[in-house]
């Protein structure tokens, strides 16, 4: 048990802001501008106390492949959560072990994936079929879909774009997601992910 919050406090270390508006993750090589006043849900505290740490690509193998192998890296909300009811628009950034070998058998593993989502998701559909597109110079797979969500007797449509990553033994998920027809952020999401630097 020790060990293990010893691994993830270390994980925590690779973590460096350099600037409020800018999340990089130099272990990784991925970086990416973040919304103005939006809500941070990670621990700063942590992540400014141990930033003085680095793991090895053993330790971050094993690190992702712990935790159901889903590891999440950062979300970021435009309201809080606390104060709003509703769908408020999320984003969310997170590794998920995965081995495909190249960007072909990627997309194959997120068109299957998605398979799976349709059966656990209400009216879930695609908007725009997975495709592989470029990220600064790297195959990304990127895909739409809607789907509905139900609470107490209220439905609410709602939409993720998503943007996977492939790297070695896992991959980088990004999802930018919002309620259909509340508010429109399609354009801070693609400054977002325009802003994208993949370096390893």
């Amino acid at each position: 048990m020790k060990s293990n919050l010893l691994v993830v406090l270390f994980f925590f270390g690779v973590l460096n802001f350099y600037a409020q508006d800018r999340l990089e993750i130099k272990k990784l090589g991925f970086s990416m501008d973040i919304p103005n006043n939006w809500i941070s849900v990670n621990n700063d505290e942590i992540l400014k106390n141990l930033d003085n740490y680095d793991l090895t690509d053993k330790q971050l193998d094993e690190l992702l492949k712990s935790n159901n192998s889903s590891f999440n890296i950062s979300t970021y909300t435009k309201y809080d959560s606390r104060k709003y009811n509703g769908i408020i628009p999320t984003i969310k950034i997170r590794t998920v072990s995965n081995n495909s070998i190249d960007s072909a058998e990627f997309l194959k593993f997120v068109q299957n994936s998605n398979e799976s989502a349709k059966k656990a998701l209400t009216n879930f559909r695609f908007i725009e079929n997975p495709v592989i597109t470029q990220i600064s110079n790297n195959d990304v797979v990127q895909f739409s879909v809607q789907f509905s969500l139900i609470n107490q007797g209220k439905q609410y449509e709602i939409k993720s774009n998503s943007y996977y990553i492939l790297r070695k033994g896992y991959y980088i998920s990004l999802n930018f997601i919002e309620e259909i027809g509340k508010e429109d952020n399609n354009s801070l999401f693609e400054k977002l992910i325009n802003s994208i630097e993949i370096k390893k």
